[in-house]
């Protein structure tokens, strides 16, 4: 019968202490709803190219967030490592604890306050050899008066073990294979290939003979020389020609050559030098114009 005094005590006490001004207690949970599960609705942490990733939030047990849940895919079999960092948000020394669960729920590691580093702001945990998989982890108060930021940096590395592999699941675009029977369709006896030429068959296709193999070129001297025309003058038999070539191009007195498209109009060459020949051909001026080049036979 003592439990009733004890209890209109108790309510006195809280009560003069918020008439007072002091602290109220937070009577509820720390999560909103009558059966709050948030372990199912935990945050996947994205690991990046280096498998390194970073999570911050904010904790306040009586603003109903006592806790954050996290969700973190192992890319394979490998070693976590988990730095977590806290800032109280007052004056108090307070501490807010983590853990890490597997994928049957069994708590792997905790760092709370029956830890060695308890009320410390960084604390560092680390699992080595964990399975592939996906794992939970908890950052939770401690207290009901306790509010906090927290970061929580996550670092994974590739172990020993062998990687299951998933191909052909990560190939981009894989086409359609090719199907093939389980049993071989061809015919024990297949037909011969038909033969042309017989009674009853196709004429047979004559194939071309193979085209002859080039001619290599003549041997001997140098073939004719092109050149073009420089200067047109009258002569006295016809037309007299400057050649923009000489000696130092193969040309030589006594060569012959004619105009080129120009009818009858064959010459020698004479008075060469280095650079130049010159030549007389028995058509008119007008047309050697026309022509403008000559052919030299050498």
């Amino acid at each position: 019968m003592r439990r009733a005094p004890l209890l209109v005590a108790v309510a006195l006490a809280t009560a003069g202490a918020a008439a007072c001004g002091g602290k109220q207690v937070p009577q509820h949970s720390g999560y909103k709803g009558k059966k709050p599960t948030p372990w199912t609705k935990a945050k996947p942490i994205e690991l990046d190219e280096e498998f390194k990733a970073k999570v911050s939030g904010e904790l306040d047990y009586a603003d109903f967030k006592r806790a954050r849940w996290y969700s973190l895919t192992m890319p394979g079999p490998g070693t976590i490592t988990l730095d977590f960092e806290f800032v109280p948000s007052g004056d108090e020394e307070m501490d807010v604890a983590f853990e890490v669960l597997d994928p049957n729920n069994k708590v792997l590691v905790r760092a709370d306050a029956d830890s060695d580093d308890v009320n410390e702001q960084k604390k560092q945990r680390k699992l080595a050899d964990l399975d592939e998989g996906t794992y939970l982890i908890h950052v939770y108060l401690q207290g009901r008066l306790d509010s906090a930021d927290f970061d929580l940096k996550v670092a994974f590395q590739r172990g020993t073990k062998v990687w299951k592999s998933d191909f052909p699941n990560q190939v981009a675009f894989l086409g359609d294979l090719a199907a093939v029977p389980p049993v071989d369709d061809t015919p024990a006896k297949a037909p011969p290939p038909a033969r042309c030429g017989v009674p009853g068959k196709p004429k047979c296709v004559r194939r071309p003979p193979p085209p002859p193999p080039d001619k290599p070129p003549p041997t001997g001297g140098p073939g004719p020389l092109t050149a073009t025309i420089t200067d047109v003058k009258p002569d006295n038999a016809g037309a007299r020609i400057v050649i923009g070539a000489g000696t130092s191009d193969g040309a030589a007195d006594g060569q012959r050559g004619r105009v080129s498209g120009v009818k009858g109009a064959s010459f020698t060459l004479q008075g060469c030098n280095p650079v130049r020949c010159t030549a007389v051909v028995k058509v008119s001026v007008d047309e050697v114009r026309g022509a403008r080049e000559v052919v030299i036979n050498r």
